[in-house]
């Protein structure tokens, strides 16, 4: 009951002791993003898409040297024991191609295409396969309009000006970061996944602590006139929406009594199942949308037809010399983006995507949701040294929800003489919210199993995330 009304009344569910360093051009003082960033002790990181990285010096000994290298730039390296910059600048350096580029690579961008598709099944990991992740998501959303009107409750301590005082002080804006480790298993089909999880933490909002506070107040409230058995039902408008609500929460746990003990067990251990099931969720749907799988929706390549493509120009990405070539849609597809394609067996490294239109876009019935924005980049390697897989993920998603929709929830007791209703609280809610997400996964290790291995694995996922104020450690240093 508590979570239901703070979401209807409030409507929200609303890094690391250590060195920030931004990596710069020296010329135009432009961020640099996706820089490598390696250490002589053959651990590395990647700095993010605005040049950021952590450096932690304490999981790092003195003797260590720092290298920082980009496509395009001269490469750069500092001892760590005298390094204590927050700003490094990569001088722009000329690609040099080689002087000789043979026949055969000067093709078209259909032929490339067709190319690509050809030796999709000799190029990329398709079968079952065990992985070692790191995935991280960052969340943020902002407040841009709540409104409670039209406020009437026949509980006497829930009323104008406690409303208002909560309101008062609820936070606009809501920060969010979590990482999970874990080993990773499957391939494309959406039924064939599985995940372990080894660990996992999530920031500790100070917005918490307001929260907690709303909380208490409403919960201290509430306690005064409502009575355990009630339960509510929850209505808006003439829309077929209503749900029965408990009071989970509202009274303690009595100590003696077993069952509500054996209930309290049952919902941790269902709860551990469904943070694991929400991160294979989340793992599976990015698999799902890599472009050589039937069901993406980067179909750029499966469906080539529908997009139109640049000119190919040769330019080299690291020590590879690929294709570059841009895409947008004819019509009604989504996305645009860049492709970087190794020039000898044809397989796409690199993709930079971004979408041209909303995804998704309603408005009816005093609810409103935007999708507007998704972008990122793909990363394929030979982890396993025979086909490529998926190493790096990265992308951005913005989107708005609203609601303008009035609500009555009515407190009910079939355990109370007379009529059931007891009383009523009802508002008209006015809100927006625009939340903006970020999510990455590496994958550090990449290997295939065959289908007995996959059948007698087992998730056993015990773990929920442990929440700090900051990250003061890297998280996947054991893999």
């Amino acid at each position: 009951m508590k979570r239901f009304i703070i979401f209807l009344l409030f409507a929200v569910n609303l890094k690391a002791q250590s060195t920030s360093v931004k990596i710069l051009d020296s010329i135009s003082f432009a961020p640099i993003p996706f820089a490598t960033v390696s250490f002589s002790n053959s651990s590395g990181i990647i700095s993010d898409e605005n040049g950021d990285f952590e450096l932690i010096k304490n999981e790092l000994n003195d003797e260590d040297s720092l290298f920082i290298s980009s496509m395009g730039y001269k490469k750069v390296s500092y001892s760590l024991n005298r390094f204590n910059d927050s700003i490094i600048f990569l001088s722009p350096k000329p690609i040099e191609l080689n002087n000789v580029i043979i026949t055969n690579r000067k093709l078209s961008s259909q032929e490339i295409i067709e190319k690509i598709k050809a030796a999709i099944t000799q190029n990329y990991q398709t079968d079952l396969s065990e992985n070692k992740i790191f995935y991280r998501k960052e969340y943020n959303s902002t407040i841009e309009k709540f409104e409670i009107n039209k406020f009437k409750s026949s509980i006497d301590n829930v009323n104008d000006l406690l409303i208002d005082s909560l309101l008062l002080n609820l936070p606009s804006e809501n920060k969010s970061v979590t990482e999970v480790l874990s080993n990773y298993y499957g391939n494309l089909e959406e039924d064939n996944q599985k995940i372990n999880l080894i660990k996992s933490r999530e920031t500790y909002k100070k917005e918490n602590e307001i929260l907690e506070s709303l909380n208490s107040k409403l919960e201290e409230s509430l306690k005064k006139s409502l009575k355990s058995n009630s339960y509510f039902k929850i209505r808006s408008g003439l829309l077929p929406f209503s749900g029965d609500l408990e009071f989970d929460g509202l009274w303690d746990i009595d100590s003696t009594n077993q069952a509500a003990l054996k209930k309290a067990n049952d919902d941790e251990i269902k709860r551990k199942e469904n943070f694991a099931n929400s991160i294979k969720g989340r793992v599976s749907n990015i698999y799902s949308n890599l472009f050589y799988n039937d069901a993406t929706d980067l179909d750029f390549i499966l469906k080539s037809n529908r997009y139109e493509f640049s000119n190919p120009e040769l330019n080299y990405l690291g020590n590879q010399l690929v294709y570059v070539m841009t895409f947008r849609p004819k019509g009604s597809k989504d996305y645009k983006g860049t492709l970087h394609i190794n020039s000898d067996d044809f397989a796409i490294i690199r993709i930079d995507f971004k979408n041209v239109k909303s995804l998704f876009k309603l408005k009816l019935l005093g609810f409103s949701s935007d999708n507007y924005l998704i972008e990122g980049r793909m990363v394929f390697s030979k982890l396993d040294k025979k086909k490529y897989s998926l190493t790096y993920f990265q992308v951005s998603s913005g989107s708005k929800a609203g609601i303008d929709r009035p609500f009555k929830i009515i407190e009910k007791n079939k355990f109370v003489k007379g009529r059931r209703k007891q009383n009523q609280i009802s508002f008209n809610l006015d809100f927006i919210v625009n939340s903006l997400n970020k999510v990455e996964l590496r994958v550090f290790q990449s290997k295939s199993i065959d289908l007995n291995l996959y059948d007698n694995l087992k998730e056993e996922n015990k773990i929920l995330p442990e929440y700090v104020d900051e990250f003061k450690t890297n998280f996947w240093e054991e893999f």
